[in-house]
């Protein structure tokens, strides 16, 4: 995967907590999904690895004596909830069969 084992690790860990996967000692050693592929979906993985919205706002709170500092919060709370809503209905529509699929048919 060119990646680190840790960050590997990571992942599988959060993906276990979520009941997605599971772990497996011994001679037969190794990961397993929980559920058929064509049941999970991207939207199920995204939301195990990345539990907070995929647009934050800026740690300091602005300036409330600016008229942007006062507002801005507020309008871009609309617009990342309005982002956040299309990359859940987005991810949903996939599971983890199609990506399978698409990723198969490359070749």
């Amino acid at each position: 995967m060119n990646t680190n084992p840790v960050v590997i690790r990571r992942l599988l860990g959060q993906l276990q907590k979520a009941g997605l996967v599971e772990s497996h000692r011994g001679a037969h050693a190794g990961w397993t999904l929980t559920h058929e592929l064509e049941s999970t979906t991207l939207r199920d993985v995204y939301d195990a690895v990345e539990p907070g919205p995929p647009f934050g706002m800026h740690r300091a709170t602005p300036d409330q004596n600016c008229p942007i500092g006062f507002g801005i919060q507020p309008a871009m709370h609309t617009v990342y909830d309005g982002i956040e809503r299309t990359i859940g209905e987005q991810l949903a529509k996939s599971t983890l069969a199609d990506v399978l699929r698409d990723v198969l048919a490359s070749r």
